[in-house]
């Protein structure tokens, strides 16, 4: 048995709290047949019966995916965080941006971060990463 369908097995059985093939079927509507092919003897599991077993019991289907190995934890964020930045506005996209390099410049100075200079002021190198992965 592959890794991934041993972590997908740990998930699924956590997820269902120790409930038979039989009843994860009952509780699907589906039969117990295709529990077992779909969800323990495919590698990897059928992606449709995942996201029906995860909707059954009641947690998110992104991460019976993750679980089975279907999609990887960046992906399942990336798809997360790109339809409240698609419909955010350019103005509220600005606010965010504004608030986070805030508290960036509020954290502790290290080394390469602010220094002090002779005038007062503090200089600051330029985050080139800021967006690295945005909406990709």
């Amino acid at each position: 048995m592959s890794e991934r369908m041993e972590r997908f097995l740990a998930w699924r059985d956590r997820v269902a709290g120790g409930d038979s093939e039989r009843a994860i079927a009952a509780r699907m509507g589906i039969g117990n047949n295709r529990v077992g092919r779909h969800l323990r003897e495919s590698d990897p599991p059928v992606a449709e019966t995942v996201i029906d077993f995860a909707r059954a019991y009641g947690v998110n289907p992104v991460d019976g995916l993750v679980a089975a190995g279907l999609i990887n934890q960046d992906e399942a964020l990336r798809a997360a965080a790109s339809e409240p930045l698609r419909a955010a506005s350019q103005l509220q996209l600005l606010d965010e941006l504004t608030r986070r390099e805030k508290e960036r410049l509020r954290g502790p100075v290290t080394e390469s971060e602010p220094t002090e200079e002779a005038h007062g002021r503090r200089r600051f190198r330029r985050d080139t990463n800021i967006a690295k992965g945005l909406l990709t």
